[in-house]
């Protein structure tokens, strides 16, 4: 799995570099996946309130005490454990300003979040497999940022966005009650869903059924309410076991068993990371061509309109001077071919002033009207193809971001967008994204396969 990732990132990097980059930088989309993000380690986010048991997990994943624990909160701060020949604690600034890492994207958080930042590098089995990242414990909100003097939710969605499995813990006392835990939910983990493992643990510490049918009614209530879905997700009822801790009332058979497979989730991550690279760089593919294909064709729209209101103009000029040349070859008065060539000179210019205010106008139209755009652009593809609601939906997505840049930058600080450049995108869309995903499938398949025994 390792070599079929690093080939899948190097062809993803590729086709970022050769499709991607060219119109993004034209016509002036978000920033896309660094190289560093692309061709860095599979990542697992950790999340929870305090005193959830996250790190106790993580120590128990490592089989060593590598962070601190405790029912108080024990750590302000964002945990990277990676895998390291040596043990080595690095500070934030080393991590963001280390180009080879993929955590430069965290120095836009301020210095306050890059002193809340450190890495631990550990040499571990699981570790060379993945990364983790343990957070703080989430809270009850002390201000607009929680208290923490650093965006906390924007931080948490940066992380979450690059990872492959996003852990949320949660503990009996505190089933989804904490104000930083709600808005998480729904700002920060909002659209990422799929990667989401939902664990309760501490499931030894029940004393009867009724209190963890109490605990475990709660804690589907509280998530219902921020997770938008039908059915709610797995949550794994489990538990880590801590040497010197009381002898659990339930039977914990059902318990142990949601713990491996938690952790054979984890293990999965770098599959995850592979079919996550190429979803990403499929979603951003889409996203960006719709965004160039419209804002090309209303600055192509309104080239048109103006190229018209300019031959209207200029017709106007060429027409009254051409009477004023014909007046005086006829003999007609002086001061009449003068004030036929004066009309035709304040024609012209107020031609030009009204040419700019009807250009100005259709330029506001247009970034207001870039839903018909789309509508007139895609019109063949919406009556034919069988699921339009992702065409709209996908453009749902994009139309702020196309409308603020052509409200801020003019439609017609875009140049034109080649074929050659359309036709690149649509090859990466087509025919190598898919490839790559059938060949990451075909890979997974031939892994699951049991071996053939010989006699």
């Amino acid at each position: 799995m390792k070599q079929l990732l690093e080939e899948i990132a190097g062809a993803v990097a590729g086709i970022y570099r050769d499709a991607v980059d060219p119109i993004g930088e034209r016509f002036t989309f978000k920033r896309r996946a660094t190289e560093g993000e692309i061709k860095g380690p599979p990542l697992v986010l950790i999340l929870g309130n305090h005193s959830s048991g996250k790190s106790t997990f993580v120590n128990f994943l490592l089989d060593d005490d590598v962070q601190k624990t405790g029912l108080a909160p024990t750590d302000d701060g964002f945990t990277i454990l990676s895998f390291g020949e040596k043990e080595e604690v690095r500070d934030g600034n080393a991590i963001v300003g280390n180009p080879e890492l993929a955590y430069g994207g965290l120095r836009g958080f301020g210095d306050e979040l890059v002193t809340h930042l450190r890495m631990k590098l550990r040499n571990h089995e699981l570790l060379r497999q993945v990364t983790l990242v343990d957070s703080p414990g989430m809270i009850d909100a002390l201000g607009d940022d929680g208290g923490r003097g650093f965006d906390f939710p924007g931080t948490v969605r940066w992380f979450a966005e690059r990872a492959d499995v996003v852990l949320v813990f949660f503990d009996p006392d505190k089933p989804g009650t904490t104000g930083e835990t709600l808005q998480v939910f729904t700002q920060s983990l909002s659209g990422i869903d799929h990667k989401l493992l939902i664990v309760m643990n501490k499931m030894d510490q029940f004393r009867s059924l009724q209190d963890f049918a109490r605990a475990y009614g709660a804690l589907c209530w509280n998530l219902g309410k921020v997770i938008p879905r039908k059915d709610l997700p797995l949550i794994y009822t489990t538990f880590v076991p801590v040497p010197g801790a009381p002898e659990p009332l339930l039977p914990v058979g059902d318990f142990e068993k949601a713990r491996h497979e938690l952790v054979a989730e984890i293990q999965k991550a770098p599959a995850r990371r592979v079919d996550n690279m190429l979803t990403q760089v499929s979603d951003f593919s889409e996203k960006l061509r719709l965004h160039a294909r419209v804002l090309d064709q209303a600055a192509r729209d309104l080239r048109r309109f103006r190229a018209k209101a300019w031959t209207g103009v200029v017709a106007s000029v060429l027409l009254l001077a051409a009477a004023g040349a014909i007046a005086i070859a006829a003999g007609a008065s002086v001061w009449y071919a003068v004030f036929l060539f004066v009309a035709a000179v304040a024609a012209g210019y107020a031609g030009f002033i009204v040419q700019r205010a009807l250009v100005r106008r259709e330029e506001v139209h247009l970034q207001n009207g870039l839903d018909e755009v789309f509508e007139r652009l895609y019109a063949r593809e919406l009556l034919v193809r069988e699921r339009t609601e992702d065409l709209r939906s996908l453009w749902r997505r994009v139309h702020d971001r196309t409308r603020e840049t052509s409200i801020k930058l003019g439609l017609l600080s875009f140049p034109r967008l080649r074929k050659d450049e359309l036709a690149r995108i649509d090859q990466a869309l087509e025919r190598e994204i898919p490839e790559l995903r059938s060949k990451l499938h075909k890979k997974t398949a031939s892994a699951r396969e049991p071996a053939v025994q010989t006699a």
